[in-house]
């Protein structure tokens, strides 16, 4: 049996768990995240070997009752913390015999869905037509100023969330050749999947001209069969530069955008809420619907679709007027 390094430091245990158990880079990024805030509370000095199971507990305590985290929040921060803690025990790089981050869950905290309204909608869709008519009169320099646009480009992505129901990182790893327009559908990529799979989404009618108009503008501007479909550099940026745009378009520009709709709307506009707001609607027929809101947003679970199930408050009213019609006649109340 080797002997414990009660020495090993955070930054040798993350890359020695990255490093056996080979993480995409946007998972080591949330590792490293949720390591990092706990470092920060305990102190950067404080080393993995000295953590105890009353540390985890004063720990969840602030994060619950002072940040005010979900329970959902706080199980996944403790996930990834119980996971490294468990390699660092198998691979004796801790003294510890029991994992101090075991038994700290809390109840896991069911809320509805953030969807959008139908008047939402209407008026992130009024609001970016506004900035559309004015693309044409500003130049690229004017546009790079605005986070919305060029308001032609976040349309599309507005109507390829909508439509698609892809998570946000999905779209950011579209190539152009994961867009199929004779075939009517959309390649879904292992890279940016959450669930480690691949799978195609339709391209319905309603967005394929944002598409093939997105495809254009992107080959005049020298995409090509690799190059990221919904990376807006390549529409704002400088033409030396479009050489040199990454593979995987970036995430600042749409985190921007999002935010910069949200106080424009006066309420909040995020990706995945398109994703929320078209399953939801789907699922308001699931005899009809489950496996195929299943197969669109790609769940390995049929237990996570069912939770867009949402009772229709006009029909259950409805119903229950008419079931309960004779407990509701007030003559029975006299």
């Amino acid at each position: 049996m080797s002997q414990v390094d009660t020495n090993t430091s955070w930054e040798f245990l993350l890359d020695e768990y990255f490093f056996v158990k080979y993480l995409r880079p946007q998972t080591e990024w949330s590792y490293r995240k949720v390591v990092n805030v706990f470092r920060k509370y305990y102190g950067l000095d404080r080393k993995p070997g000295e953590i105890t199971r009353r540390d985890v507990q004063q720990w969840r305590r602030h994060v619950i009752n002072v940040e005010g985290s979900s329970a959902n929040t706080w199980n996944n921060k403790v996930a990834h913390m119980r996971a490294i803690m468990n390699y660092a025990m198998k691979a004796n790089h801790v003294p510890q015999t029991e994992n101090p981050f075991n038994e700290v869950v809390v109840p896991a905290t069911s809320k509805r869905k953030k969807t959008l309204s139908k008047p939402q909608l209407t008026r992130v869709y009024l609001l970016m037509q506004q900035y559309a008519d004015l693309d044409h009169e500003l130049s690229i320099a004017e546009m790079k100023r605005c986070a919305l646009h060029p308001a032609w480009f976040w349309i599309t992505v507005l109507d390829t969330l909508r439509f698609t129901g892809m998570r946000v990182n999905q779209l950011m790893h579209v190539r152009l050749m994961d867009i199929n327009l004779e075939e009517n559908w959309i390649e879904l990529r292992l890279d940016g999947s959450k669930t480690h799979r691949e799978w195609r989404v339709p391209i319905v009618a309603p967005l394929k001209p944002q598409l093939e108009h997105l495809v254009k503008r992107a080959v005049e501007n020298g995409a090509d069969s690799c190059s990221a479909i919904f990376d807006v550099n390549r529409f704002v940026g400088a033409e030396k530069e479009r050489d040199k745009l990454p593979p995987v378009a970036t995430l600042q520009p749409v985190k921007s955008f999002f935010r910069r709709l949200s106080k424009e709307c006066g309420f909040a506009v995020s990706p995945h809420r398109f994703r929320h707001t078209l399953a939801t609607e789907l699922m308001k027929s699931p005899d009809r619907n489950l496996q195929m809101v299943k197969g669109l947003l790609g769940h390995r679970s049929i237990t996570t679709t069912m939770g867009y199930i949402d009772i229709n408050l006009d029909v259950t009213c409805r119903t229950l007027e008419s079931e309960l019609g004779l407990y509701l006649d007030k003559n029975l109340m006299r």
